[in-house]
């Protein structure tokens, strides 16, 4: 059995770097090659409605044992063109084919006819009940297995859904350990549990063109609760042309049971459900998912990363690429209090801030090197952008938002993350409702130019735990001062403005990036002075008075300490001045030029030159030339020496009888 794969599967290494005004943001991601198909014997065709099998499609007669008599066959077929096994075809009936649980076999493809419907008995005479149900269709260890369509298969899983707390429940699709799956043009809907469980590490796994279909477990009439789409612990994996619309996580990437790594997601249509999820198992670790090209609607989830303390893993190389939302409650969710009793949507700083601090362990969740790119959507009415709710024993780190455009009626919430960037992403919310909410977090906002519209920060600074900002060409806003406290804030081109009285303490350190955008912090209040200020240059750095600092009531305290100077090609001064009503400005000049004031000839033989109006530790050389006419680059240079603190320098050169004249210069580099 062959299949044609869409063109456009991603192969081999890819470096990602995003560059945006200085800032740098790298990312290694791994893209899965395509997948290995199975390989099985076309020519070999089992009817299970032939007089051997006699499989009715009537919806009445249990057709167990003649679709597994068909399986078992198929698996032995001869071999054909160097292809084992065969097909198990499931023709279009009267009605539809009941059935209960099925062992599949290698070399074996379970084709389900257009028109045709594999249906699982009904509860209460399904073999097992409702303390040990089998799941429906399984494999363990298997090589070279498919179930296509254009048929459907059909749970009946109405009955089972009110007991979901209590009861077991059969899976529709249950493969473990598994090698070189196919699933395609298949219709699955109602099942009494998750739709398909696809774990265990075998590798090379393509799911393409699958309809699965359940009520929403929030809203729906039945909730069909636990009704996953795609449970997936795989490694080199395809999941393609897909519409998913159930009753809780759509794909659902993560478990104890192995590794789940090299995925591509592309192309799939998202209804109802709790959209794409990592978690919330994932000790054995989750790398190198790629999802591109799909859509969400109405979906109580868009993207969800979801674990906690006593079942996490390491999470890292993740790319979201050219998504759209619609209507979605919940766009973006990363969170690691998954047993918590307190939900993403609706945590708060403080409830961030009040969390126990545990010790890292081998199963604590970590999240690094997410993607987030050229997403446009809406969240449902009344909730919130997202939220990053990380541990605070171990935040999140080095996550990228870049281009994407949301419009939502509450705040991106960040708790104890690092290296978190926005770049040219805008967020829409009602008037009063704060861009981003922060405890612990150190976050970037960028913009290609300046025009974007301003963000507003709101949070908390407590337990020890700083917020750090760095703003570049962004506009932004608080009047809540504790979301800043002592920073560092850094500013590279833009404009924090501060709604309120604050005050620099000895710990507080701003880094400003003056030069031809304004890096300024305005504080609509009044300004204490005090702490650090780093300078670095920007764009278009160069002599000249930049204000730095401004504020709209009084403006006292003592001026911050210089800290970092930007490094120049000569000479500079640098210095900070008040004397502008409140304003704390940098000005950025040459210094004065030095002048030679004595010059001695001592016993004939030493030439004293003392220079005076240099400035304090301030190096120059001395050049000299036997030839007035020359240009500078010529003179020769006999030393460099700094000035002295009180501004004066010496020095001395010796001199031989009938020494040729000489004429001598100071010069700053």
């Amino acid at each position: 059995m062959t299949s044609q794969h869409k063109p456009g599967c991603m192969t081999s290494w890819r470096l990602i770097v995003l560059l945006s005004t200085g800032l740098v943001w790298l990312i290694s991601l791994s893209s899965p090659a395509t997948p290995i198909l199975p390989s099985i014997n076309t020519n070999f065709i089992v009817s299970v409605t032939n007089s051997t099998y006699g499989a009715l499609g009537d919806n009445a007669t249990d057709n167990t044992t003649a679709i597994q008599s068909a399986i078992t066959a198929a698996s032995r077929g001869g071999l054909t063109n160097g292809l084992l096994g065969g097909s198990v075809r499931i023709p279009a009936g009267t009605n539809a084919y009941l059935c209960g649980p099925l062992t599949l076999a290698n070399n074996v493809n379970l084709q389900i006819d257009g028109g045709a419907i594999l249906r699982l008995l009904p509860y209460g005479t399904y073999p097992g009940g409702i303390t040990s149900p089998a799941s429906f269709i399984t494999g363990s260890s298997l090589t070279n297995i498919a179930i296509s369509g254009p048929g459907a298969i059909d749970g009946q899983g109405a009955p089972w859904w009110p007991g979901y707390k209590t009861n077991s429940r059969p899976v529709i699709v249950n493969f473990s350990k598994c090698s070189r799956v196919l699933i395609q043009t298949l219709t699955i809907s109602n099942p009494p549990c998750q739709h398909m469980s696809i774990k265990g590490s075998g590798g090379n796994v393509t799911i393409q063109g699958l309809t699965e279909l359940a009520p929403d477990s929030i809203t729906g009439n039945p909730l069909s609760h636990n009704t996953d789409g795609i449970d997936l612990a795989e490694t080199n994996c395809l999941i393609q042309n897909c519409n998913l619309s159930v009753g809780d996580d759509n794909i659902a990437i993560g478990s104890s049971a192995g590794l789940s790594s090299d995925i591509l997601v592309t192309n799939c249509a998202f209804g109802n459900g709790h959209g794409v999820s990592i978690g919330s198992y994932t000790s054995s670790g989750v790398s190198n998912l790629t999802v591109i090209n799909c859509t969400f609607n109405g979906t109580q989830n868009g993207i969800r990363l979801k674990s906690d303390n006593d079942r996490a893993g390491l999470v890292q190389n993740l790319a979201y690429l050219n998504l759209g939302m619609t209507n979605v409650n919940m766009p973006f969710t990363i969170y690691s209090y998954y047993n918590g009793s307190i939900s993403p949507d609706g945590v708060t700083p403080m409830q961030a801030a009040a969390q126990a601090v545990a010790a890292v362990t081998g199963t604590t969740p970590i999240w690094r090197n997410i993607l987030f790119s050229n997403i446009n959507g809406t969240a449902s009415s009344g909730n919130p952008a997202g939220t990053i709710w990380s541990r605070t024993e171990l935040p999140a780190t080095n996550i990228l938002f870049d281009q994407v455009n949301l419009t939502a009626f509450g705040t991106f919430s960040l708790f104890n993350v690092s290296g978190v960037q926005f770049i040219d992403s805008h967020f829409t919310l009602p008037a009063g409702i704060g861009t981003f909410t922060l405890f612990n977090a150190q976050v970037t906002v960028s913009n290609s130019t300046a025009a974007a519209g301003p963000v507003f920060f709101e949070g908390i600074t407590t337990n020890g735990y700083e917020n750090v900002f760095t703003l570049a060409n962004a506009t932004a806003a608080t009047a809540n001062t504790n979301v800043i406290n002592n920073g560092p804030v850094t500013l590279i081109g833009g404009t924090l403005t501060l709604s309120n009285n604050f005050i620099l303490t000895p710990n507080t350190v701003l880094n400003f990036w003056p030069g031809t955008n304004t890096a300024k912090l305005m504080v609509v209040g009044n300004l204490t002075l005090g702490g650090t200020n780093n300078i670095y240059a920007g764009g278009g750095f160069t002599n000249g008075t930049y204000t730095l600092m401004s504020c709209s009531g009084t403006l006292s305290g003592s001026a911050p300490v210089l800290g970092n100077l930007p490094a120049t090609s000569h000479a500079t001064l640098f210095s900070l001045a008040t004397n502008t009503a409140k304003q704390v400005n940098l000005v950025v000049s040459s210094p004065a030029p030095p002048l030679l004031k004595n010059v001695q000839l001592v016993n004939l033989t030493n030439l004293v030159l003392t220079a005076t109006g240099g400035n304090t530790n301030f190096s120059c050389y001395l050049l000299t030339t036997t030839n007035l006419t020359q240009p500078f680059a010529n003179w020769l240079r006999l030393a460099t020496n700094s000035f002295l603190p009180n501004g004066t320098l010496s020095f001395t050169n010796a001199i031989t009888t009938n020494a040729p004249r000489g004429f001598y210069l100071l010069q700053y580099p």
